[in-house]
């Protein structure tokens, strides 16, 4: 009963420091970062500026990521007229693995797509479970982080997207 109690007591506050941090990430400027597409290509935070981005933490062990992509796909050809930039960055994974499940599913990766050395980029921006999204505004501020599926879901970034 004693380690029961212990567990749910650790679980739960395991989920409030992730939701507070997530809570703090979503406000103020983007951290700097760099990273390398796996075509070569440099994408920086002041790359970046001058257009909203959706960065996408993820990793292609995860299901739900797989079931993501897809889905950031979509929503990146219907808005990329519009403006809006997406980056995929692979963390908390091989390298190999990420540019296999790339090289797989070509037809899904029509936005650039990085692979996080050392889990930098990631660390910088808090992400710490797959997926992760990050939108940033065209100033390079923190508009929203959504841990998690259902990122068209949430009532902020379908907001954000009307406004494009």
């Amino acid at each position: 009963m004693k380690r029961s109690k212990i567990f749910w007591t650790f679980l739960l506050m395991s989920v409030l420091v992730v939701a507070v941090s997530v809570q703090a990430m979503s406000s103020g400027p983007a951290p700097d970062f760099r990273v390398t597409t796996l075509a070569g290509e440099p994408i920086s935070k002041e790359s970046l500026q001058g257009k909203p981005t959706l960065l996408m933490f993820w990793a292609s062990w995860c299901e739900t990521c797989q079931a993501e992509l897809p889905r950031l796909k979509t929503l990146y050809e219907q808005k990329k007229e519009k403006g809006l930039q997406a980056l995929a960055i692979g963390f908390r994974d091989e390298e190999a693995n990420i540019r296999g499940y790339v090289q797989d599913h070509r037809g899904t990766f029509s936005f650039p797509t990085a692979y996080d050395v050392n889990n930098r980029v990631s660390e910088s921006f808090g992400a710490r479970a797959t997926p992760t999204f990050v939108l940033l505004d065209a100033q390079g501020r923190v508009v929203l982080v959504h841990v998690g599926g259902g990122f068209l879901q949430d009532p902020v970034f379908k907001k954000f997207i009307q406004e494009l």
